[in-house]
């Protein structure tokens, strides 16, 4: 990767980390902040999950690209296989905080609906709700890689295990 392009990197987890941060703290001090609409539990939940998604994700992927610079591992593409495997390179870098925030908002679902599942009637969720949605966000923004890796190797046999005899 060009040094600009590094940089650019460094510079966009750097931002999404403080953002991450900033979500975090507002969703962890909703009951404190004096808004001028009403923010439901669910989007404080679901707020929360993703900000402390892109914490575990921009963690995860800053110290993967300082340590790749510190070893010496990246180059500057020279030829045109090169800049091709830059731009794999940078797509794998700039999606995967999209991945974590995606993946917040399945936990977040996942969550929610194993409660509505359990319940008869509707019921109102506590605080742990978002403090759990957020944790578990934060190791799925963490190690959204694996994952995705997870997911591909066994998505198919979940996928098609209903229609099975």
């Amino acid at each position: 990767m060009s040094l600009k392009a590094i940089k650019w990197l460094l510079y966009y987890y750097t931002s999404l980390l403080f953002i991450g941060i900033i979500i975090t703290i507002c969703a962890l001090l909703y009951d404190s902040i004096v808004l001028p609409i009403n923010v439901s539990f669910t989007m404080v939940s679901l707020l929360g999950g993703i900000g402390t998604a892109l914490i575990g994700s921009t963690i995860f992927y800053l110290r993967k690209l300082y340590k790749s610079c510190i070893n010496n591992e990246m180059s500057n593409p020279i030829s045109d296989e090169d800049k091709i495997r830059e731009l794999g390179i940078n797509a794998y870098y700039y999606l995967r905080p999209l991945f974590a925030i995606a993946f917040s908002i399945l936990i977040h679902i996942a969550l929610k609906s194993s409660v509505q599942i359990i319940t008869v009637k509707e019921t109102r969720l506590d605080d742990g709700f978002i403090y759990i949605t957020m944790f578990v966000s934060f190791f799925a923004g963490f190690a959204a890689g694996d994952l995705i890796t997870y997911i591909e190797s066994n998505g198919f046999k979940w996928a098609s295990k209903p229609f099975k005899d």
